[in-house]
């Protein structure tokens, strides 16, 4: 039995802007489900959220958000808008609509450890999510391993690489350029457009611990720290497994 191309379905692209980097305590001060249909942009739902920690200068500088701008963006309350996150990933998890974007363990596991925070707290797992996902940073990792001639894979690098312009730095941006990537990369590697949903999630999570091994070795070859062994958890780490 032949299947639809995940490629001519519903693709929701996500990102967030956060009050730092550290993903086990900082938070989401923006978030966008930017929605295209058969290779169409269709729907962009864009949110803001005031957090309850400080946004770092070094945030703040590279997406702009202040809690004063916030304010004049009409920024929701930490806990609505995290519910907002944790709904709409739970709808699109119930209809098998795979969420994209880069480096998605990052993004997914800050909603989930900020989840467990809130007043009632939950969990993305308690929300039922569980996938599909497409992460352009996994795949791009292990469908062109010439990591000599590109050692730099962020977002702004692979969009110059798959030939995407958009604008960068905002929740929209980086979720509209995460979606046109990964149409680049089914269009550019035909195993990958050939492949289900679920059998993309099997071999992400293969693909992305294969490569965090590489990536420890090089680390302790050249005398530095190992690497947290959680890094390896993909879509995201699951806080069950910090214990």
């Amino acid at each position: 039995m032949t299947h639809r191309p995940w490629t001519n379905g519903t693709l929701v692209g996500f990102d967030l802007e956060t009050t730092g980097l550290d993903r086990e305590v900082e938070e989401p001060v923006s978030y966008a489900f930017i929605t295209w249909d058969r290779g169409e942009l269709v729907d962009v739902e864009e949110g803001y959220v005031q957090p309850t920690r400080a946004i770092s200068e070094g945030a703040a500088a590279v997406h702009g958000l202040t809690e004063a701008t916030l304010a004049s963006l009409g920024a929701v309350e930490h806990d609505e808008g995290m519910r907002a996150i944790e709904r709409r990933l739970a709808k699109e998890s119930a209809q098998h609509v795979p969420i994209v974007g880069a480096n998605l363990a990052y993004d997914l596991t800050m909603v989930d450890r900020t989840l467990w925070r809130l007043a009632e707290p939950s969990s993305l797992a308690s929300a039922h999510w569980r996938g599909p996902a497409l992460d352009v940073l996994v795949i791009d990792r292990a469908l062109d391993q010439d990591f000599a001639a590109r050692p730099g894979r962020r977002l702004a690098e692979l969009c110059e690489h798959y030939g995407v312009t958009t604008a960068m730095h905002t929740a929209s941006g980086d979720a509209s350029a995460a979606v046109q990537i990964v149409l680049a990369q089914a269009a550019r590697f035909p195993e990958l457009a050939a492949a289900t949903l679920d059998e993309l999630d099997a071999r992400q999570r293969t693909w992305h611990r294969e490569w965090c091994d590489a990536f420890a070795a090089r680390r302790v070859a050249k005398g530095q720290d190992r690497l947290d062994p959680g890094e390896s958890a993909w879509p995201y780490l699951e806080r069950a497994t910090l214990f």
